[in-house]
């Protein structure tokens, strides 16, 4: 594991294999950073089976989520230097960012998605793309993310999990059902 500085967007880097996966942390104005705990189980599970994966603050102050997407599309371009496949992971707020850089990766899951958050709108994505729902999410309304997912287009697949929006007790779940669907992509 790596500390690395990209373009002055601080990161964590681990190294396994040819592809990488991309994490996206939750808002940065409500404490989400790349040590965000879901983010962590989801990195541990991608190493495990040989993906390597770059997990990063949003730098500050906050930029009303263009200059946090800006900071995504610098660590795409620093994997892209060095993996032939990327995926993009994001959660919450983290999941609106990646939705507005997926069309450069490979791969997207998002993980309680949300529609609209600050100055950003989720937005589609041409590229093999999993939902990740949390039934009782008290952020998102099923019915909300139902809608994100119908409206995207195809390839999606959608996994609902009876829990709220932090997945307390589900982490290692999640985890798992996020790196089984990157293996799936032939990753």
């Amino acid at each position: 594991m790596a500390e690395v500085v990209i373009d002055g967007v601080r990161a964590t880097y681990n190294i396994r294999g040819e592809n990488a996966a991309l994490l996206c942390p939750p808002h940065p104005l409500m404490g989400g950073n790349r040590f965000d705990v879901r983010l962590e189980r989801i990195a541990s599970e991608l190493t495990k089976r040989d993906i390597s994966v770059l997990r990063f603050d949003y730098q500050q102050p906050f930029r009303s989520g263009m200059g946090e997407i800006e900071d995504a599309k610098k660590c795409i371009a620093y994997l892209k230097d060095r993996h032939d496949k990327i995926a993009i992971v994001g959660y919450s707020f983290g999941s609106v960012v990646a939705s507005n850089v997926a069309e450069y990766c490979d791969a997207a899951v998002y993980l309680s998605p949300i529609p609209e958050i600050n100055s950003i709108y989720f937005k589609d994505a041409k590229i093999p793309k999993l939902f990740i729902i949390a039934t009782q999410d008290q952020f998102v309304s099923l019915e909300e993310s139902l809608k994100l997912f119908e409206q995207s287009s195809e390839p999606k697949e959608i996994v609902k999990i009876e829990t709220d929006h932090f997945y307390f007790g589900k982490f290692d779940l999640i985890a798992r059902i996020v790196a089984d669907f990157i293996e799936r992509q032939n990753f």
